[in-house]
């Protein structure tokens, strides 16, 4: 059952509701997502166990339910009252929520990302369904991500187009080649930089592959 909506706006403040509208563009009135991030989906037994207040992890959707989302697997599409939501991977412990709780310890407990598929009303009360069609995984951890997004496609990619594609911010591109740097299984080689200041510059028109960067 939901138990809890919420929106945020572009400076993360919060508005709780008694129903959403949601598109296939994501939640109206929240913040502007990547499509793997529309909707941050968290049981409240998450809350319950790491003593939270509701919107501290920033999550859109609480529910209270026996189903034990975060053991579903991405690609499984959920029922939320109208709408149709395809799980894409577990919410990533970050920063932001250090001061109040462990990254380390709430890992794989912190919501379920998702994208809309089907648009409607979200109401406090409606249930929550597990639906029939399955989607493709898109896996949790970042390298196998990136070989996951880059086996996809026979040519090279810049580096700021890969990590957009897999719903990361471009401060990540100066991060990509330390978080792959010892995976042998990725071709390094269809990941280009520009050379310059800034791996994620658009100016410079000098490509490097991940090995010569």
């Amino acid at each position: 059952m939901i138990k809890h909506l919420f929106t945020y706006d572009e400076n993360g403040n919060p508005k709780e509701h008694d129903s959403l509208t949601v598109t296939i563009n994501g939640i109206e009135g929240n913040r502007k997502c990547h499509s793997w991030r529309q909707v941050l989906i968290l049981p409240v037994s998450t809350l319950q166990s790491f003593r939270i207040e509701k919107k501290q992890l920033r999550e859109n959707i609480v529910i209270d339910s026996p189903l034990e989302i975060h053991k579903l697997e991405s690609g499984v599409v959920l029922g939320l009252g109208e709408t149709e939501v395809r799980l894409t991977f577990h919410c990533e412990p970050c920063k932001k929520i250090k001061n109040i709780v462990s990254p380390r310890k709430i890992i794989h407990q912190r919501g379920y990302l998702g994208n809309v598929l089907k648009g409607g009303a979200i109401r406090i009360g409606d249930q929550v369904s597990v639906k029939q069609q399955r989607y493709e995984a898109i896996p949790y951890e970042l390298a196998d991500r990136v070989k996951w997004y880059i086996n996809k496609s026979d040519e090279p990619v810049l580096v700021s187009k890969l990590v957009e594609d897999i719903g990361l911010s471009k401060s990540y591109c100066r991060a990509i080649p330390n978080i792959i740097r010892n995976r042998s299984d990725i071709d390094k080689r269809k990941i280009l930089f520009l050379s310059g200041s800034k791996a994620c510059s658009t100016k410079s028109n000098k490509l490097l592959s991940f090995e010569q960067a």
